[in-house]
């Protein structure tokens, strides 16, 4: 069909002071919502959307997102260029009756609109989900697309994860956006874990980064002798060398029920990385499902992520 032809992507309209695809045009750094009528979401944290962004809108935090990004209100920070125009492509353009071809001539007649965003909404009846299909198929049109692209979806499939490099998703009460194409994994509790060569290795590279930044600490004693948890940073894709991106330091305090963060530190080459985001938002999604009478507050100490 015609509409799934490189010709019909249009390349979006021009808004004013935006000379770099880079540059964000929607933004919502920190805000808090109701969470009792947001799908228990209640800070939502780092969405940003620029002209080149391919993002997975994933489960229901994705679709509270994407209210956002088209104009539902929150408290906190929102930056949104005034003339950005978001196109939602969904079942509702053409109705629950339209035919497989009606529904993609109602996208056809929005795209002409050339919008800067397009929401792609899987959610719908049998007609459009084969239309849904039929987009999401046309991977070329998709890649060559001048504007930013969110693909609302309920589960990821490799074709989401090969066509989006970011994800929107919730996290307990908290909603993010997270890389989607990383290795890292977070290896937990290490001072109790049974010792390998390779974990002794990793644990001398804790030892010298805190060091370092910590003003000399040697923080797996420090762990050790104050009962701190220690957790590493692992890139699971990279050579042994250099599989040890950074570590943190963690307590649960049953007095206060306080999950304190004691120390996190990344290696130098991996700053710049969203590295120490992702330690936060493990932890914070760690708290958010621990009862409030065992952690009821996250609380910090030392930071090396910059």
């Amino acid at each position: 069909m015609t509409i799934l032809h490189d010709a019909m992507w249009q390349a979006p309209r021009e808004l004013s002071g935006v000379k770099s695809r880079k540059r964000a045009v929607f933004e919502i750094p920190l805000g808090s919502m109701d969470a009792a009528s947001n799908a228990g979401i209640h800070r939502v944290s780092g969405l940003k959307v620029s002209l080149e962004s391919r993002i997975s809108a994933l489960g229901s935090g994705g679709r509270v997102a994407v209210e956002l990004l088209l104009g539902r209100p929150l408290k906190g920070q929102v930056h949104r260029h005034e003339e950005l125009q978001v196109a939602h492509l969904s079942s509702n353009l053409a109705g629950d009756e339209a035919t497989v071809g009606e529904h993609l001539e109602a996208v056809k007649s929005i795209l002409e609109t050339r919008p800067q965003v397009v929401v792609l909404d899987s959610q719908g009846n049998a007609s459009w989900t084969a239309a849904f299909q039929m987009l999401l198929q046309a991977k070329e049109a998709l890649r060559g697309f001048r504007g930013a692209i969110v693909l609302v979806v309920d589960e990821e499939s490799e074709a989401i994860k090969e066509m989006c490099s970011q994800r929107w998703r919730q996290g307990g009460s908290w909603l993010w956006q997270e890389p989607i194409k990383q290795d890292l994994t977070i290896v937990e509790d290490v001072l109790n874990a049974t010792k390998t060569d390779e974990l002794e290795q990793m644990l001398q590279k804790v030892r010298e980064l805190s060091a370092e930044a910590f003003f000399g600490e040697d923080s797996v004693e420090k762990s050790g002798s104050r009962g701190w948890s220690l957790c590493l940073l692992v890139d699971q894709a990279a050579c042994d060398a250099s599989r040890f991106c950074g570590f943190m330091c963690y307590q649960l305090s049953a007095k206060n029920s306080e999950f304190h963060i004691a120390r996190i530190a990344v290696i130098a080459r991996s700053r710049g990385k969203g590295y120490g985001k992702h330690f936060m938002q493990w932890a914070l999604e760690k708290c958010s499902f621990l009862p409030r009478s065992t952690c009821a507050w996250t609380a910090r100490g030392q930071w090396t992520v910059a």
